[in-house]
């Protein structure tokens, strides 16, 4: 790892060293030969990097790089700790520093990618990954001693490229980028969440594509074929009192997932259910009103599968429900090791596992009618008779403001769903609605707008699907992104990846959503939150239908602003927002699986 130099005169040197004494270890003061300190102090200034002192770490290496100014990896710390103070043109300096000297050092491609990211430059963030992949992928070929070296490095960029390909909308390419990234790590840990992100990659591609990709997750759960399970028939003969459920996530926290949980944490029937939870992350101030709420609370960050699965099966935990899937920073390696007898995935997540450890999945009559099963899912559906999840409404909402159109006088149909589930299918069908509605424009939120280059990106996207750019405003993130929803007339949902608390907060904030029924279990959550919205005629059977829909709406006025003033009063009647009927069907479905295993 270490890239040494030419020796130095040592006097030279020993003229410097007084200097480092003085600032760091005093032990360093017996050694005497020039590459060992070198080698400490190198060290040294990589921990501080670690330890997220960055500053202290370019100090570091600074210091150093007066005594040694052509060592290459010294100038690498530097260059990464600059960037972890956002001093990023002074990183890039560094950056250009070690290439005169190293043109191929792949650790300073990689920084700059870092720094391309932290600006937003999302084009050359992708131009600098694709030419870093080309370039270690001819060092692997040609150079053996260095490929166990490269190889760790073109893992990360594939994973990099994948992220940066998700937000520009290329999904089927960062599936690939993924997989490959998950076929170079050695490690099943790494190995794993790259696979994850490739199962979570293909949720964005469009309809005709997913067929490729249909078998895909069970490759995930064969990542996990050694490993043992630790729950057995016997765990049916425990005895509790209460049956013992177990919620697992890294969301538990203010987070859509947190938002979702709440009626579940609150509204509890304690006669017959004790809950405990496992947080796998940072907790905040909903962590710990749910902390307050729940018979026990664990803090499983940090702790690795193994750990976390044997502390769940030590509470004797008897369902233990998974609320991440396939989403960031999840806990499915947990629960492959089966530490509960009986296994739920649902809430945060809409597709399969691929674990065969998972036994159900939670879902409703909606998303998933009787005899529309699908092959591609590891679990069994537990179809509960309403919704799937249960959509509180904010207590803290802003009053409903009239349809904008009425001050503008176009219509402004929007979508604030995150952009990657905007397929070109998705864009060219709004073209149409576009084309059929003289004046409208579309009104769209993104983190892939807050740069200058995510827009030129989309405006390319827009252009290819025969929307005109001047027609469309693109919005990079807000904090009060409810408020906007005052200037947006009609809500359009994405597919086959539709909107799930989007859509319900579109609905709370007076805008009526349009979304296309599907043909899978997650193309089906728009029509399930309609549904049990009691807003069945905005559910639009084929893409005609949806055009047709959404333009009849624009030409309606008057139906505008009813829906305007009154679906926010639906919403509280509707089985969507009703908390308690929700609770009652989740552990009607928890009793009778629990029954199931007990009885086989």
């Amino acid at each position: 790892m270490f890239c040494g130099r030419g020796l130095i005169e040592k006097g030279f040197f020993l003229s410097r060293r007084i200097n480092l004494y003085n600032q760091y270890d005093a032990r360093w003061a017996a050694v005497e030969d020039m590459q060992e300190l070198r080698r400490e102090i190198l060290l040294h200034a990589n921990a501080l990097y670690e330890a997220k002192e960055y500053a202290r770490a370019a100090e570091v290496a600074r210091e150093m790089l007066d005594v040694l100014p052509e060592d290459v990896e010294m100038r690498y710390i530097r260059a990464a700790a600059l960037t972890g103070c956002g001093l990023y043109d002074e990183a890039r300096a560094e950056i250009a520093r070690i290439r005169a000297v190293r043109p191929d050092h792949a650790g300073a491609a990689r920084q700059e990618i870092y720094i391309d990211r932290a600006e937003d430059k999302i084009r050359t963030q992708i131009e600098h990954l694709r030419a870093l992949i080309a370039m270690l992928t001819e060092r692997i070929a040609a150079e053996e001693e260095s490929r166990a070296y490269c190889t760790v490095f073109l893992a990360s960029a594939y994973s990099l490229l994948g992220e940066a390909l998700t937000l520009t909308g290329e999904s089927a390419e960062a599936v690939e980028a993924f997989l490959a990234s998950s076929r170079l790590e050695t490690g099943r840990v790494q190995k794993a969440i790259e696979y994850s992100n490739a199962l979570f990659a293909v949720n964005y591609l469009p309809t005709h594509l997913r067929g490729t990709y249909a078998g895909l997750a069970r490759g995930y759960g064969a990542l996990f074929a050694d490993v043992q399970a630790l729950a057995s028939a016997a765990d049916a003969a425990r005895g509790h009192d209460r049956l013992r459920i177990g919620y697992i996530s890294p969301d538990l926290r203010t987070h859509p997932v947190g938002t979702l949980m709440r009626p579940l944490l609150h509204l509890c029937d304690r006669s017959r259910f004790a809950v405990y939870c496992y947080m796998s992350g940072a907790e905040d101030v909903l962590s710990q009103e749910f902390r307050a709420a729940v018979d026990a609370w664990r803090n499983i960050q940090g702790m690795t599968a193994a750990e976390a699965a044997a502390l769940v099966r030590s509470d004797e935990i008897d369902i233990l429900v998974d609320l991440a899937g396939h989403t960031q920073d999840n806990c499915l390696p947990v629960l492959a090791y089966k530490p509960a007898p009986v296994q739920v995935t649902g809430i945060g997540y809409f597709n399969t596992t691929g674990l065969p450890a998972v036994d159900y999945m939670l879902s409703d009559v909606h998303v998933d009618p009787e005899g529309c099963e699908d092959a591609a899912f590891t679990e069994e559906m537990i179809r509960l008779p309403h919704s799937h999840f249960c959509y509180t409404l904010p207590e803290d909402l802003s009053a409903v403001t009239p349809p904008p159109m009425e001050r503008s006088g176009y219509v402004t149909f929007g979508s604030f769903n995150n952009f990657s589930k905007v397929t070109d299918e998705v864009l060219c069908l709004w073209g149409q609605l576009l084309d059929a509605v003289p004046r409208s424009r579309l009104l769209l939120k993104s983190k892939l707008f807050m740069s200058e280059e995510g827009r030129e990106l989309a405006a390319e996207r827009f252009t290819r699907c025969g929307i005109p750019v001047e027609r469309v405003e693109m919005r990079g993130f807000s904090p009060d992104h409810l408020a906007e929803y005052g200037d947006m007339d009609i809500a359009l949902d994405t597919f086959p990846y539709t909107g799930g608390i989007t859509t319900c907060e579109a609905l709370a904030m007076g805008v009526p959503v349009v979304t296309l029924r599907g043909e899978s279990h997650g193309a089906r959550f728009g029509e399930s939150l309609l549904t049990n919205a009691n807003l069945t005629e905005l559910i639009a059977k084929t893409p005609e239908d949806y055009v047709q829909i959404a333009a009849a709406l624009a030409s309606d006025p008057a139906t505008l602003r009813a829906l305007r003033e009154n679906l926010r009063a639906i919403l509280r009647g509707s089985p969507l927002t009703d908390a308690r009927r929700y609770v009652r069907d989740v552990e009607a479905a928890y009793g009778e699986i629990w029954a199931r295993f007990v009885q086989t």
